[in-house]
């Protein structure tokens, strides 16, 4: 995984208002699959918004594509552990 897979996952995991970080449960709770939905619907959104941005999401959609279930549920476990460490 690379930093922009990683930045685009902690941005959907976390909303950043009112300088701090807050969890976004409804990405939280999504399955891998509703995960890659959910990045798809916003990659769609921003092609004509910022199509370097909906690049991002879709370089992340590919990596969560290559993955399992199971390996999803521990990378993100393990995003929710390091940002409630920092």
């Amino acid at each position: 995984m690379n930093e922009t897979i990683e930045a685009t996952l902690l941005l959907n995991l976390f909303y950043f208002e009112n300088g701090t970080y807050t969890k976004n449960e409804n990405f939280i709770e999504a399955k891998r699959r509703k995960a890659i939905a959910l990045l798809d619907e916003d990659a769609d959104e921003l092609k004509d918004i910022d199509p370097e941005l909906a690049q991002e999401y879709a370089e992340t959609i590919s990596y969560l594509e290559t993955l399992s279930d199971e390996e999803y549920q521990n990378k993100k476990e393990e995003f929710l552990q390091q940002v409630e460490v920092n």
